[in-house]
């Protein structure tokens, strides 16, 4: 908490290092941009019929993306790579939204608005590296994720969330990691057992 209250875009900073050659201009505009927020567990910060006025980066906290089918919950995503989350169609084409966006946990985060992500792509070239690059591993992510769950079994999908994301299983309610690798929460509570007490011999 005193990190982000005293610097609250100093993880951003890094990031944005750690992908483009940036010089001070650079990461001195993320404090404009980008602005703090705080919001608790159950926050909806998009809801369907909405548009998606933000995209958040995630210092702190766990958010989900999910619909409603049949009344069912499915949750399409958790915190995206590298810490951006939104309803991103909503979001690009800022059109009302058709899932809704809600926080987890108690969440710190930056959020910035489509118009002044725009204008930051327009003026930056450094920026707009970035954005390429984090668009990049989203995307790649996005069709990984979509191959999973076609051919990868559900047991497997659920030891490489457990390998890529133990955090996860620490903050984050199991019907919602159930529904995240497409499985019933009965399901998922029999694939841990049996991966808990494997069968002898």
């Amino acid at each position: 908490m005193g990190d982000y209250a005293t610097n609250p875009h100093a993880k951003l900073v890094a990031l944005l290092t750690t992908l483009v050659k940036a010089v001070e201009a650079d990461t001195a505009v993320v404090q404009d941009v980008f602005e703090p927020v705080l919001y608790a567990k159950g926050h909806q910060l998009v809801m369907p019929g909405k548009t998606a006025r933000f995209m958040y980066y995630i210092n702190t906290g766990y958010i989900r993306t999910f619909y409603l089918d049949d009344l069912a919950e499915v949750t399409t995503n958790i915190n995206c790579p590298l810490g951006f989350i939104t309803a991103f169609d909503s979001y690009v084409t800022q059109q009302p939204a058709s899932e809704y966006l809600e926080c987890i946990t108690d969440c710190q985060l930056l959020r910035i608005s489509k118009q002044a992500l725009d204008n930051l792509f327009r003026k930056s070239p450094v920026w707009a590296e970035a954005g390429r690059l984090i668009n990049e591993q989203v995307i790649v992510y996005n069709a990984q994720r979509t191959r999973d769950m076609v051919t990868v079994s559900a047991e497997q999908r659920y030891l490489n969330l457990m390998e890529e994301h133990p955090d996860f299983f620490q903050h984050i309610p199991l019907q919602y990691l159930a529904s995240f690798i497409g499985v019933k929460p009965e399901s998922l509570s029999r694939i841990r057992k049996r991966l808990s007490f494997p069968n002898p011999g």
